[in-house]
């Protein structure tokens, strides 16, 4: 008999047989046809596909923000008044922000390539050895 695994369980606080029988497994997975049901139903352990963006369309999403917005208004005002300084230094804290925005979101998409990598290793693996 399987069990529906209960959304609000504290599933870390379980022990690890009281988890297993609630999800209706064993140490040694599910059934193979409980686990077909599953992949029928839930569809595969894997992370989204999203569109890859180019280099330059994840540079220019770095000044979507209100803030960088506000700033860039605030460069232009200064510019309007002559401060040239107080507009340098506006601009290069907007160039420095996009600047950083690009680099660690570049780094995200690797690391979830890596990761969407190991999923799809280990499903291999695990269907390999199951």
């Amino acid at each position: 008999m399987t069990h529906q695994p209960d959304e609000a369980a504290r599933w870390h606080a379980l022990a690890p047989a009281e988890a297993l029988e609630r999800l209706g497994g064993n140490e040694h997975g599910l059934a193979e046809d409980e686990a077909a049901r599953r992949l029928e139903r839930h569809g595969p352990n894997a992370l989204p596909q999203r569109a890859g963006r180019s280099a330059l369309r994840r540079f220019a999403d770095q000044f979507k923000d209100l803030l960088i917005r506000v700033l860039i208004a605030a460069a232009i005002v200064t510019a309007l008044l002559a401060h040239w300084i107080d507009t340098a230094v506006i601009m290069a804290v907007v160039l420095v922000n996009a600047i950083i925005g690009f680099v660690q979101e570049g780094k995200a998409e690797q690391a979830r390539q890596a990761i969407r990598g190991m999923l799809c290793w280990a499903a291999a693996c695990s269907a390999a050895c199951g």
